[in-house]
């Protein structure tokens, strides 16, 4: 995942300087969106069921850190379609890399137990943030002291050779095969009909009988979408409007990480006192003050002084959200339920992006980051209503 963090804080301004529009960015995003969307619902049955998943997940993997070379190439092609093209192999790319991910997470709670999941991944991710981090920032100092497009070449190759490094050590991890799933028999047409529309209506039946995990996935998808529409804007605003280079990018970034490494502390203890809805509305009311920032600012530095508080403030956000999710998605089948809360976030990754475009090109920077944070607020008080809910329903039961 270091190739991934490493490459992920630049792909914007890399798509301004190769000439996209407004709309292709504001794509960066929805684009990848949509193919993990087509990708994850007919291929993770098939993983599911794969009992050499390590095999799967280092080819899809491979697959995927494969496009950062054609991604090189594209200096190579005319002026008139490389921000297109560009576009187009970030999303292409997110297919095998969706994939990879599902069949990442399959593989790997097979080989750790789950008492230990919770430890291994606290510390994985902590790594993980220095490390991309430092990557991140060692990328924009070097690609802004050479000559463009080569910098970005070496950039996106560098990004290949340490995701052949990732995969070299993923693959000395050992595998214990699974079972293999026993045969079903062949039935006739109409008895696989009947059996989908009996599968339907039993789905429906007890989907509605998890009132608590609707709230919580119809509430996350209005945070999601007021969340995301602002995230074209504000790569576009710091590269055209604030003159942000590689360097500045990747000091937001290393601000940002050290914010959520100060937080982290803080929000567990706050988790710990008032539950997980209840910090996740709190956590998530103060998010508005970063389009808000961006709506009243004309200095990086001050940006870049607030993403250290808003790096703080996301730890709990980021915290609070899965750790919510967990607790309202029911024993029985938490997978299941977990795999259909990421398909409705993902669809509202889709088009958020998009509406934010939209949004800037009706009105001015400064309004359209200021309907962003009022969305933000209404996204915020939709958890309060969650949790006020759930408290109700709690002292009905007492």
């Amino acid at each position: 995942m270091a190739a991934l963090d490493m490459v992920n804080p630049f792909l914007g301004i890399f798509a301004i300087k190769l000439g996209a529009s407004k709309f292709l960015v504001a794509m960066l995003s929805s684009a990848p969106a949509a193919v993990s969307l087509l990708a994850m619902i007919p291929l993770a049955g098939y993983v599911d069921r794969s009992t050499r998943k390590k095999r799967l997940t280092f080819l899809f993997l491979l697959a995927h850190r494969i496009f950062f070379l054609f991604i090189a190439c594209i200096p190579f092609f005319d002026a008139s379609i490389r921000a297109m093209l560009f576009v187009a192999l970030i999303a292409v790319m997110n297919f095998p890399g969706a994939i990879g991910n599902v069949a990442w997470q399959s593989f790997i709670s097979r080989i750790i137990p789950p008492e230990l999941r919770v430890t291994a991944f606290a510390a994985r991710n902590r790594l993980m943030n220095l490390v991309g981090t430092t990557l991140t920032v060692i990328a924009g100092l070097v690609l802004d002291r050479l000559k463009y497009p080569v910098g970005y070449q070496i950039f996106f190759t560098s990004a290949f050779l340490i995701g052949m490094f990732e995969l070299w050590v993923f693959n000395k991890l050992e595998e214990t095969p699974a079972e293999e799933s026993p045969v079903v028999n062949r039935t006739s047409t109409s008895e696989e009909i009947s059996g989908v529309y009996t599968r339907f209506r039993d789905f429906i039946r007890e989907f509605l009988a998890h009132p608590r995990f609707i709230r919580y996935m119809l509430a996350s998808i209005l945070f999601y979408f007021s969340w995301q529409i602002a995230w074209p804007l504000f790569s576009w605003y710091q590269v055209k409007v604030l003159g942000a280079n590689n360097l500045w990018v990747s000091l937001l970034s290393l601000m940002n990480t050290g914010g959520s490494l100060v937080g982290y502390g803080f929000w567990v203890k706050v988790l710990n006192r008032h539950g997980n809805l209840k910090t996740l509305f709190y956590a998530t009311s103060v998010i508005f003050i970063v389009p808000a920032i961006y709506a009243f600012s004309h200095s990086l530095y001050i940006v870049a002084a607030f993403n250290l508080i808003v790096g703080a403030i996301f730890s709990g956000v980021n915290l609070a959200l899965f750790n919510a999710l967990l607790e309202v998605t029911p024993e029985e089948r938490k997978t299941s339920y977990i795999a259909y809360y990421n398909t409705a976030i993902t669809i509202s990754a889709i088009i958020a992006p998009i509406v934010g475009v939209g949004l800037l090109n009706l009105m001015s920077f400064r309004w359209a980051f200021i309907v962003c944070a009022i969305l933000r607020i209404l996204g915020s008080l939709c958890f309060w209503l969650v949790n006020q809910i759930d408290e109700r329903d709690k002292n009905l039961v007492q």
